[in-house]
Parts: C-alpha cells; structure tokens; sequence
C-alpha cells in the first residue's frame, strides 16, 4: 500500500506541526517532489505559501538535484532518517543562494505525512561558492538519471543556444518523439505551428535576461494533438545564464475537462447549438460590428407549429428527436458565417450578419422548405411548419433585447396571421 499524500487542506495545522523543525525556513515535500507548504520563508523573497504546489525542481540547481533526489528517496525508505547536504537554490530574485538543508523522514507523522527539509542560508560562510558545483555528481549523476525517468513530469535541458541536450521519458512520451528525434532543435517540430512563436519566445527570453518563463502549447504528435504547459529556469547564473532546464506537464485531461465545461455553459445539451448566453453573446458582438462600418444584423426567430401535438401524441423522447433534426436542418440551410442557437423549448433564432435585404425572405424560404420535409421519426412520419419573426438593425445602439423582443412580436404577428387564414 502506497504512502498517503500530505493533508493539504488544513494549511493551518501544517504551519503548526512544522513549527517544531523551525529554523530559518522549512520545506514540505509530497511523494512526487511538490512543494506542499513552507513556513515563514522570506529569505528566499516568497511569500507564506507563494511556492505550495510547484515543484522543488523548478528552485535547485541542476547540479544539485541528484543528491537531493537520492536523500529525499532514502529519507523515505528509512524510518527516522536525518542527513544534512549544501545545495544552490534560486531566489526569487534570480539569484543563486548556497543553504544548508537537512531531509527528514516525517512519513509517520499524522499530519505532515511527507519529507521535511530543514533550511538555513549559509550563503554568506561560503564566498563564490554559488559559481560552481557543491557536490561531486560524476556518483550520483547515475541516480539523477534514473529518478528523472522516473518522475511524471517531463524534463527537457537545454545549452545556451537552446539545443536539447537531455530528455527524460515523460517528455518522450509526451512529444511523441524517440530521443534522438527529441535532442538538439528536433523537439520544436512537434510543436503545433501556431503556438511555435510563443514557445520559442519563452526559451529564448530565459537565456537572455535570466528570468524564469511558462507557456501553454499545442503538440501535434501525428496521432492527435495534446496541450502541455512548460516553467523555463535559467541554467548557470543570471548575468550570464547557460541554457535552461524545463518541467513540462501534459494538461491534455486538463484542457478537455475545461473545454467540455464551457461547451456545456455555452451550449443546448439537446441539440449541441448555442443556448441563450452564447446567442445574446453572439448578437452582442455583431452590433459592436456595426460601430466599425455600415452594414446589418438580421434576427430570425422560428417558433415550431404542431410541436405540442407531436410531444402529447407521441411523447417527449419524440418531441426531442424532432428537436434535433430540426436543429440539423437549421444548420444545413444557414450559411457557416451566421448562427443558429436554440432558446428552449421549440424556439429557435438565427443570426444573419451582412445579409442583404432582399435575401431575407430568401432564408425563411429555405428554412421553411426544409422544415416542411416529413421526418421519420421513432417510426412515425411527422411533418412540423414554423412561424418566423423577422428583426433587422443598422443601428449600433441598438440593444440587443430589443432586437430579440422585435423577432419575437413579430413571430407572434405571423403565427396570428396563419391562423386566421386557417379558420
């Protein structure tokens, strides 16, 4: 059974329990390495907190890391374990400080249930010590390795003139690319071409001014596409950085969850077509169209005739499958510039920008003969009309409520008319 994940709930009681290793500063650290919370840590120029969640990569020294891995691996196979190692860590400041940081095993404990580091800057006892490795990594380099294969996130580092010189199988995965297609500038083709420029800026900035970068990019990986998000950190010092060092995380589930949420807010969960907030949004926009040149906004509002005859006869799972094909139908005959959007019930309206007067009738015309079309539905040959209210607008004042409200009046006139000719 694997060890829990720190409580990160209770920031509270977490600030409490590691009172008791107080120094200048103290580091919780979850199984996979992310910074949980931290006392009181100025020192480093962070707020209480600022850091939870980031990774303790993003903030050691390249060259530093493996020895840091391998006593935070250690430290949690061993009960009771407490070492003490010198490491580089960056400021917020961008620069580099020397501190002394002692792992301890605090797995048992009820609420940290993680890895504490004990931190003091001992930067001021070492002068110039910042400028070169503080401990031998040609040992450990072995152990980095294997543990960066073995984190979730990828990693990709990078010389000064941003050639890949290191990739871990995270980022392999994540590319779609073997690593021999990953090194040097071979990573960048994968990337998607609208998004290239953004990443090529963040990468190159990092080496320029020495300050840390994050950007959100597109993969086109030849199967589908995934979104990343990757944190730039300057390799080297800052008045002259040596390349970067880059954590890159797959939020495609992220992404798809949060698209699928706006679809849901913005749109008819029947018939897929834009609801209410999402037309009025829609009608917004082509009004403030109008304040940059002549042109119109042209509302259709289509009210169903014999929909509640269709839902009494044959109930509403029937009523709903003509909802849908009408909504196709809708789709099939409007041109792809305008929108059709459904109100609720068996309303609906269609937004025409740039249409020509003459063409209006033109439209209702083709929307009605494509409603008139009987539709075979749950075995059942049903044929439903509309009644359709027209509403146009030049005026960039116009509000849109009352645009709606006009299609709407004037729906009801053809509806009143239709049945009068009927009786």
């Amino acid at each position: 059974m694997g060890k829990k994940e720190p409580v990160i709930c209770d920031r509270a009681a977490i600030k409490r329990a590691l009172r008791n290793y107080a120094t200048e500063f103290v580091l919780l650290l979850t199984p996979r390495g992310e910074l949980v919370s931290t006392s009181e840590d100025e020192v480093l120029g962070y707020a209480d907190g600022e850091r939870a969640g980031r990774h303790i990569a993003e903030h050691l020294h390249p060259d530093d890391l493996p020895l840091v891995f391998d006593l935070i691996e250690r430290a949690r196979a061993t009960p009771g374990f407490e070492e003490t190692l010198r490491v580089r860590a960056r400021r917020k400041s961008g620069d580099w400080g020397v501190f002394e940081a002692t792992v301890i095993d605090a797995t048992a404990h009820p609420v940290l249930r993680g890895a504490v580091l004990r931190v003091r800057d001992v930067t001021a006892e070492i002068p110039g010590s910042s400028s070169g490795p503080l401990a031998d990594t040609d040992e450990r380099g072995d152990r980095f390795l294997s543990l960066a294969e073995m984190l979730p996130l990828g990693i990709l580092s990078a010389d000064a003139r941003g050639y890949v010189v290191f990739c871990n199988e995270a980022a392999r995965q994540i590319f779609n690319l073997p690593e021999d297609q990953l090194l040097g500038r071979g990573w960048e083709r994968s990337l998607n071409a609208g998004d290239l420029t953004d990443v090529a800026d963040a990468a190159g900035s990092v080496v320029r001014t020495g300050i840390p970068q994050q950007v959100t990019f597109r993969v086109e990986t030849g199967l589908f596409q995934r979104w990343a998000h990757a944190k730039f950190m300057p390799l080297g010092r800052r008045s002259r950085p040596g390349g970067w060092i880059a954590t890159i995380e797959d939020i495609t589930d992220r992404r798809r969850a949060e698209s699928q949420l706006a679809f849901q807010a913005t749109h008819d969960p029947l018939t897929g077509l834009p609801n209410r907030m999402l037309l009025e949004d829609r009608l917004r926009q082509a009004c403030g169209r109008l304040r940059r040149g002549s042109g119109s906004v042209t509302v259709l509002f289509i009210d169903l005739d014999g929909f509640k005859d269709v839902n009494d006869n044959f109930g509403h799972k029937t009523g709903d499958q003509v909802l849908m094909e009408v909504a196709r139908r809708l789709r099939r005959v409007i041109r792809e510039i305008d929108t059709v959007a459904r109100l609720g019930g068996d309303e609906f309206v269609v937004v025409c920008e740039q249409l020509p007067e003459q063409d209006v009738a033109l439209v209702i015309d083709r929307i009605e003969e494509a409603l008139a079309v009987p539709m075979l539905v749950s075995n059942q040959r049903l044929v439903v009309g509309a009644s359709i209210g027209v509403a146009c607008t030049q005026d960039p004042r116009t509000e849109i409520d009352e645009l709606l409200g006009q299609a709407d009046q004037d729906m009801y006139r053809v509806k009143g008319v239709r049945r009068a000719s009927d009786g």
